[in-house]
Order: structure tokens, then sequence, then C-alpha cells
């Protein structure tokens, strides 16, 4: 996985009124979902699939679908469960997202979730550092999610230099080898100049004989 700047600075999460007003069959939500949430997974890693989402309602992570079809909120829910299951386990999002709806409406829960998360992508992977709000007071709720997000943020760095470097080696892998000069050939003699050189030796073998 591979996140760049320009995808960082230009990441938009869906605001609760940007989010489909009808309701949403299970491959509906999961194409929603896929096209919203992919930069956050590898090139071949699901966002989510339908058995994961029939988990959650089992373990009512999130409010069960209504003859089969999911709602604004129910979407809502799969966008932080999806995002923070890399950083906590699935009691610890549930507990978050119980504490922000105790404090807040689900679209202010939501919505304060989208911000906080566009915020922290920008000042974690944008080549141009934006002023990011600070966290407001120490309500729990959004200090918690704060932290959630900064885990995020800073497993997604590791998880971007690793590609880094594995595609630099992968590149120095593929770079051709020096190929290495093959050794000058010997010219072959002419006939002249084999004939002057046995003739220059042939004095040299007469004196080794008189001696």
């Amino acid at each position: 996985m591979r996140i760049t700047p320009e995808q960082a600075g230009g990441f938009h999460c869906p605001r609760w009124e940007e989010l489909p007003k009808l309701l949403l069959y299970m491959d509906q939500v999961i194409l929603v979902l896929e096209e919203t949430l992919s930069l956050f997974v590898e090139e071949k890693e699901c966002v989510v699939t339908s058995t994961m989402i029939n988990n959650y309602v089992k373990q009512k992570v999130i409010k069960p679908p209504v003859q089969k079809k999911y709602g604004r909120e129910q979407l809502a829910q799969l966008m932080v469960v999806c995002l923070l299951k890399k950083v906590l386990s699935i009691n610890e999002i549930a507990a978050l997202m119980s504490m922000m709806t105790a404090r807040y409406s689900p679209e202010e829960a939501y919505d304060s979730f989208c911000s906080a998360l566009e915020n922290a992508f920008v000042k974690a992977f944008a080549a141009e550092k934006r002023e990011v709000p600070p966290v407001s007071g120490n309500e729990p709720a959004l200090v918690a999610q704060s932290a959630a997000l900064a885990a995020l943020m800073g497993k997604l760095m590791v998880e971007n230099c690793l590609a880094q470097a594995a595609d630099a080696k992968e590149a120095a892998a593929e770079k051709p080898q020096a190929q290495k000069k093959p050794p000058a050939k010997t010219q072959p003699k002419s006939a002249d100049v084999a004939k002057a050189e046995k003739g220059a030796s042939a004095p040299d073998a007469a004196e080794e004989q008189a001696q």
C-alpha cells in the first residue's frame, strides 16, 4: 500500500448528508465502502465482506438491517468499523461509538469522525501541512477518537514506509548487472611478421648450439 501526499490531500470522507438516502442491499453497501475506503487497504485486500458485516450485526456493533437493507446509520457505523479495526478490537470500536452517540446524535458523531479523520490524514501524509484544529476541551469521547485516529495514522505510515522500502529493493534487483568486458581478442599475425620473427630467432638458436 502506497499513500501519496496528493491522495491524502484529496481524500474526502462523505458526511452524513452525502451518504445514500435510499436503503441499500448488502452488495451496494460493500460497493460504497470499497469506493470510499480503498485507499486504506492493500491492493488485493477487501475493505469488508458480507461475512464481516453479518458478524458485526451479530456482535451488535452495528444495527441490524431492515428487510435486508441498510440505512445511513449502519453505513456510517461500518465506515468507522472498517477504518478503526486496523488498530482497535471490535469491542473497543463498539465502546468508542457508544461513547460518541451518548454525547452526540448519530449524525453529529459520524460527521465529527469524518472531520477528525481527514485532519489526521492530512497531518500525517499531505505535502502541504495544514492547520489542524485541536481536540476541543477534554471530552473523553473526542479524546479517545483522536487517539484512535492517531494510532491508525501511525500504522498507515509504517505500512507506507515498508512499501517504499520493498519497492526500492525490487527496483534495485531489476537493474541489469554491469556486463563484463570480454577479453581482447589476439589478432592473428600476418605471414610476413611470423617469417620475420622466425628469422630473428634463428641466430639465437645457432648461438645456443655453439655454446
